[in-house]
């Protein structure tokens, strides 16, 4: 954590990205909703052919603004995306892992902006099937950063206002898939612990049958939504930003997610020293 903590210290701008994961280790934990399965193991009932999802397209000038760099690749930080996915892909294959949820200590620190650049670059490799959940029900960010009005809402889906949780997802790239949200939704955290909850991971696993789900989970000093959702995913990354994220927020928020046994590695974000070619591990 030393670098961490220097790094935030003398970082301050809000250019380049760089991160650093914690030492991997294989482990056995409690199993997840979503199971990794070889292909031998899917039944035929599983392989058909589920109704096909809404389709949108995105203009790379309008990600770019937003700071996604991962699509179009122009931009040369697109690097620092490529290598956390290398990463992020090697640290779920070993311990055959294959959700992972992003959050950060508290607002502004770019966690929803981390998590579409790397559902981008993981969604570049063939068969590599991505899709993301926008589970900030309070403040949800991937619609509006992709200026996408959602047919319906997950928030809609847990409320059972919405029948088909298919109805919450688009399709913007071959391999990736994103389930959005939109509005406020005051009981955010009961909503996350309901029994439709299940129902959703079980409509992710079988009808979309991803590699790897992203969800995108709100601060974790805002409410405690953060901390009740990580039991249900195999691992995390905490996103911290340079110049604004203190060293008390990150071992605070480190330390509750440890305790979980879910953090993958912490991500830092908005660092004036980071180059393309110098990151922090």
């Amino acid at each position: 954590m030393e670098h961490i903590k220097s790094a935030l210290k003398k970082a301050g701008v809000t250019d380049g990205e760089a991160f650093e994961t914690a030492p991997v280790t294989p482990v056995q934990k409690p199993a997840s909703p979503f199971v990794a399965r070889k292909a031998e193991e899917v039944t035929v009932a599983e392989k058909v052919e589920p109704k096909p999802l809404r389709q949108v397209e995105i203009d790379n000038n309008h990600l770019e603004k937003k700071r996604i760099v991962s699509k179009s690749m122009d931009d040369p930080n697109h690097i620092a995306f490529n290598l956390l996915r290398t990463r992020v892909r090697q640290a779920l294959s070993d311990n055959k892992w294959k959700s992972l949820a992003i959050t950060s200590p508290t607002p502004g620190c770019g966690k929803t902006m981390v998590t579409l650049n790397l559902a981008f670059s993981l969604s570049r490799n063939p068969g590599l099937k991505t899709v993301v959940v926008d589970l900030d029900l309070r403040r949800p960010s991937i619609a509006p950063t992709l200026n996408i009005e959602p047919d319906r809402s997950i928030a809609q889906y847990l409320l059972g206002r919405a029948e088909e949780a298919r109805d919450c997802f688009v399709q913007v790239d071959p391999n990736l898939v994103l389930g959005l949200n939109s509005g406020h939704t005051p009981a955010s955290s009961e909503l996350l612990q309901a029994p439709r909850m299940l129902d959703l991971f079980r409509f992710i696993d079988k009808e979309l049958a991803p590699e790897v789900v992203l969800f995108d989970l709100p601060p974790m000093k805002s409410s405690d939504d953060a901390l009740g959702f990580l039991p249900r995913v195999d691992t995390s990354l905490l996103v911290v930003a340079s110049g604004t994220t203190t060293t008390e927020e990150v071992d605070e928020c480190e330390l509750q997610i440890s305790e979980l046994d879910k953090l993958l590695g912490i991500v830092l974000n908005k660092c004036e020293d980071a180059q393309t070619e110098d990151y922090y591990y």
